[in-house]
């Protein structure tokens, strides 16, 4: 989340159960605060210069004042928080809640829960159209967009999208939503009212975080399982380049003043900073002959126990792959 005019981007941290405000002509920290456990999305409310966070793991949203790190409240929220949503013109704030299934509406002003919507499971990361007022919740174990009201909380229907939807994101002006589904790699366009996918571009291995420039040019997604950003040209949906920064990113943003691209990684619990990130760099490194071949038959010995593992014994497991800890 960036703050252009007070020149900070506030960072959830989500291993460390806090939220860090970097200076942003610095590029140096200048305040952490500690919030509930897991936070993982931050939004800014301007007009009261609040920040919020959602802690997954303490089924809270944390409110922190935006200038000193300072606590103002904390609100509790359905079952794993995991997105946010912000309707400044109605004052709401809005909580995908993963494990229950719904969205909790937050007043921004009062602070207090005002209602929640039936979502889905998974619900997570929020996209809300301040024109329409309608609001997109993206659920990651649904494979759908909620589609609700974001004044009166009503309903309004349902987007099926591919698998692992993570991030939601309106294009600039309206017209179209733009959603990262992570377990396909890929990147759906929807049209907007109507709410049908009508493209969809391939991005590199589980993409999560997405941003859109102001200008609708470029789309920026973090794609988590290979430690880069795709460039994407909005309006063809094609990949331009890639650029390679810390482990896991999981969201970005731009910096309007300068143009910087704000990456956070959650593997590496860095903020990487690129500056014009549209243009592309150097040439990259040759891919290893390994890469895309599937992995050879194994019996090796276990490094703590000694106990043989093989290939066969670890295909025929089956994991579920927690993509929310990166946003």
């Amino acid at each position: 989340m960036v703050d252009p005019a007070a020149r900070r981007a506030f960072v959830a941290c989500s291993r460390d159960n806090a939220v860090a405000a970097v200076d942003l002509d610095r590029c140096a920290v200048v305040w952490r605060a500690e919030v509930g456990r897991e936070p993982i999305p931050v939004v800014l409310d301007p007009p009261t210069r609040r920040l919020f966070t959602a802690d997954a793991r303490s089924d809270t949203v944390t409110v922190l004042d935006a200038d000193t790190g300072g606590r103002v409240a904390q609100i509790r929220v359905g079952s794993y928080p995991a997105g946010l949503g912000h309707d400044v013109a109605r004052r709401r704030v809005f909580t995908g809640d993963t494990a229950s299934g719904t969205v909790t509406a937050i007043d921004a002003d009062r602070l207090e829960v005002v209602g929640t919507v039936r979502a889905q499971l998974g619900a997570g990361s929020i996209a809300v159209d301040a024109g329409t007022g309608r609001a997109y919740c993206v659920n990651f174990l649904s494979a759908s967009l909620t589609v609700f009201d974001s004044g009166t909380l009503r309903p309004l229907g349902r987007v099926p999208v591919h698998d692992g939807p993570c991030k939601a994101v309106l294009a600039p002006g309206g017209g179209a939503l733009y959603v990262t589904e992570s377990l396909p790699s890929t990147v759906a366009r929807v049209a907007l009212p109507g709410g049908r996918v009508v493209g969809r571009s391939p991005a590199e291995r589980a993409p999560v975080g997405l941003h859109a420039s102001d200008d609708g040019r470029w789309l920026y997604v973090c794609n988590r399982g290979a430690g880069t950003v795709g460039v994407h040209d909005a309006r063809t949906g094609s990949e331009q380049h890639r650029i390679t920064v810390g482990n896991g990113p999981g969201d970005c943003a731009l910096d309007p003043a300068t143009g910087w691209l704000l990456v956070s990684n959650a593997g590496s619990g860095t903020l990487s900073v690129v500056d014009r990130p549209w243009l592309p760099g150097g040439r990259p490194a040759a891919a290893h002959p390994a890469e895309g071949r599937p992995l050879p038959g194994f019996s090796l010995p276990d490094a703590f126990t000694g106990r043989i593992r093989t290939s066969r014994e670890w295909a025929e497991k089956k994991y579920v792959i927690d993509f929310f800890a990166s946003w």
